[in-house]
């Protein structure tokens, strides 16, 4: 990086003078002007363009020149400023005595600085392109530069060409990017520390700002000759950039085991041998059926072990100064940085899987010598999951979980028997397949709210209850298992993580106002499996007085008022997207044989007509659930309804028999990426899926005339808005 800096620092002298130059002399600072006015120049400076002119003598030490021109000569008198272009170097110069023969001019001078070229003049030198540059005034681009070389000399950088190292001209000054993910630090034959993340990008551009006052005349001791020097009363320059970088060290450790002997005899003829003779024309043949009992185990062991740390930044900036005749010199920084940090975190996840066979093998056996056999093997395995994630410097990410699965099924297999007097020599078997795999049973299954509901600041009890899945039976069971729980909220908790035993597991809990419990059975993958949430009791339900004593809820989930229109769900997801169609559907998958996408879940055929609590917008983000068809009918039905505008929104209010009322903003939906008909229709789901048709389900629209519930025009990858209700 220091050699970068210094070859840097080197460019950015040379391509200041080289652009100053370019310029001054080939176009005659006339710049690009932005509404300011014409560049003025100092009238005492003559250009020359060095493309068509010939340096014939030079010596700089004392000032003489011999320059042969193509062209016209310039006219040269005591005063005049010439800049001296001896390529990656401009020198200027005040010119004393001039004499001219035919095409060749005679040149003495002194010593002159940019600042006698200038007068009431203001500029802006910048590599950077038009769009990007904060540059004022006019401004000036490179034309030329020179970069340097491998010897230590310089080379003509051509602006409009490609280079093939990673230096770019003209935006960005400088770009040096890398990029080494996956890059392996050190490794073994079951683990490996490396870079899963590794990128640098880094750019800089540049901009120099000139401001130039008016001239002054001034004598110099020991000449006559009158020479104009203006004085620069402001100078700025910046670098302007942009860094990101990315990195991310992870060490992985596998490892993995497994237990399979052979099969073993375990019952010889489990059954009489038969033996059947035939007669194939004169000549006998004997089979012999026989039946064997065997038995086998087979138990393996995977897991893996991870852990990571790592950070991203962004920064963009501006790095100078500014220069004022009267003030001196000021610093100038602006930067802005976003810094992301991923703390130590250590996760894993394994299994272990235990399979028995107790199964006969049936042979035929011609003349007790040859015959195929066939193996039926029912069997039982039981497999267990696990997985955890503990992030060093906060809980948000964490999880502990395991799993059990117990299955029945059978598998089978075909073999080839040679036998010498009665013994089995050799046999060859096919692989086995599977023909039927069964889950008997699961666990866990899912995670459900039994008691416990406290007021902010006060402390309470809250249980939860832990289900399996008895699929023998086809029954939810309170597991017998000790499940682990994860608890989140923003109040106290007496612990992280819960236990269940005998399917109950409980948590004291002291929430704050507007707080909101979570409960979550997780995946050896860190995915929520089933989760259940507690809301403090609030002023944010009323009660219209309607038959069944049902509360509604007085905002719209995602609301943070009456008025506001809230979160969009497509019916059965519960987190808005911004896209809402068949192909971002969570629960919809695409058949290729009728070329378009069916419902994978809620289809009739799993007899689920009604949202699961895993899968309600009202349950997981505002507490209680969303109303079904009939309730919505009830609120209909039981309430007198009119179009109204609170505070700017349109909606349409309900108002029950107890005199209490209820506002729906009418909030429209969304569908594809876009919002429709918001302030004109109200669209609210259900929790009633359509059961003569699964891509739909019933929903209650209303606008300025109409209210009813209704399950056409509208599916279920629609995002429409929700409203909770509770039983108090």
């Amino acid at each position: 990086m220091k050699h970068l800096y210094t070859k840097a620092a080197a460019a950015i002298m040379l391509m200041l003078a080289t652009m100053l130059v370019a310029g001054c002399t080939k176009d005659n600072l006339t710049g690009q002007d932005d509404g300011t006015g014409e560049l003025t120049v100092n009238p005492g400076f003559v250009p020359i363009d060095w493309t068509t002119t010939t340096m014939l003598s030079a010596n700089d030490s004392t000032g003489e020149y011999r320059i042969q021109f193509s062209d016209t000569v310039p006219s040269f008198v005591p005063g005049s400023v010439i800049a001296i272009d001896r390529d990656t170097v401009v020198l200027y110069r005040f010119v004393l005595t001039s004499t001219t023969q035919g095409n060749t001019v005679a040149l003495t001078t002194t010593e002159a600085y940019l600042t006698d070229i200038f007068s009431d003049v203001e500029f802006t030198l910048s590599t950077a392109t038009e769009g990007k540059s904060q540059a004022k005034g006019i401004v000036f681009y490179p034309v030329e530069a020179y970069i340097s070389d491998s010897k230590g000399g310089y080379q003509v950088l051509h602006i409009d060409g490609d280079r093939k190292d990673d230096t770019r001209f003209t935006h960005n000054l400088w770009s040096f990017a890398y990029n080494n993910d996956g890059h392996v630090l050190f490794s073994g034959s079951n683990w490996s520390i490396y870079m899963e993340r590794m990128n640098l990008d880094l750019s800089l551009d540049m901009e120099m700002f000139m401001n130039f006052g008016g001239k002054t005349e001034l004598e110099v001791v020991g000449d006559a000759i009158n020479r104009y020097r203006s004085k620069a009363l402001k100078v700025s320059a910046a670098l302007v950039g942009t860094f990101n970088t990315e990195q991310m060290v992870r060490c992985d450790i596998q490892g993995s085991c497994s237990y399979s002997p052979d099969y073993d005899l375990w019952k010889h003829n489990l059954f009489r041998p038969l033996s059947i003779k035939f007669m194939a024309g004169p000549v006998p043949i004997v089979l012999t059926l026989r039946s064997d009992l065997f038995r086998q185990v087979e138990v393996t062991a995977s897991g893996e072990i991870s852990a990571y740390t790592g950070f991203s930044d962004h920064a963009e900036g501006r790095m100078g100064f500014e220069w004022q005749q009267t003030d001196g010199m000021t610093p100038v920084a602006t930067f802005e940085n976003t810094f992301n940090f991923t703390p130590p975190t250590v996760e894993g996840k394994g299994q272990i899987q235990a399979k028995v066979w107790a199964f006969p093998r049936v042979s035929v056996m011609l003349y007790d010598a040859v015959g195929p056999s066939f193996d039926f093997m029912p069997y039982l395995s039981t497999t267990v999951r696990g997985g955890f994630r503990e992030q060093m410097l906060g809980q948000t990410n964490d999880y502990c979980a395991w799993s059990l699965d117990c299955n029945t099924g059978m598998d089978a297999r075909c073999g080839l028997s040679f036998r010498f007097f009665g013994y089995e020599v050799e046999n060859y078997s096919t692989p086995k397949w599977n023909v039927i795999d069964r889950t008997l049973y699961h666990s866990p299954k899912k995670i459900v709210h039994a008691s416990g509901r406290p007021q902010g600041g006060q402390t309470a009890t809250v249980r939860f209850d832990v289900y399996d899945q008895n699929y023998l039976f086809d029954r939810e069971v309170m597991t017998p298992l000790p499940q682990i729980v994860k608890f989140e909220a923003s109040g106290q908790l007496s612990s992280e993580y819960g236990i269940a035993h005998s399917g109950t597991v409980q948590v004291n809990w002291t929430p704050n106002a507007h707080d909101t419990l979570w409960a979550k059975l997780y995946d050896q993958d860190g995915n929520v499996l089933s989760f259940d949430t507690v809301i403090v009791t609030s002023s944010d339900w009323v009660d219209l007085g309607l038959p069944s004593g049902l509360q509604w809820a007085t905002r719209n989930v995602g609301a943070s008022s009456p008025t506001d229109y809230g979160n969009y769900y497509a019916w059965g997801e519960t987190s808005p997207k911004s896209v809402y169609d068949w192909s971002t559907y969570r629960y919809a998958i695409y058949d290729s044989v009728h070329c378009g996408y069916v419902p994978t879940k809620y289809t009739g055929s799993d007899r689920l007509t009604t949202l699961q609590p895993g899968d309600d917008a009202a349950t997981a983000n505002y507490g209680g659930r969303t109303p079904t068809k009939a309730e919505w009918e009830e609120l209909i039905n039981n309430t007198t309804s009119r179009w109204m505008t609170v505070n700017g929104v349109s909606g349409r209010c309900f108002t029950g028999p107890n005199g209490n009322s209820l506002f729906l903003p009418a909030a429209g939906d969304r569908w594809d990426g876009s919002l429709h008909d918001a302030g004109s229709y109200g669209l609210y789901w259900s929790s009633s899926l359509y059961t003569d048709g699964p891509y739909d389900a019933w929903y209650c629209y209303f606008n300025s005339g109409l209210v009813g519930v209704d399950s056409y025009g509208y599916r279920r990858d629609n995002g429409h808005t929700v409203r909770a209700v509770r039983q108090p």
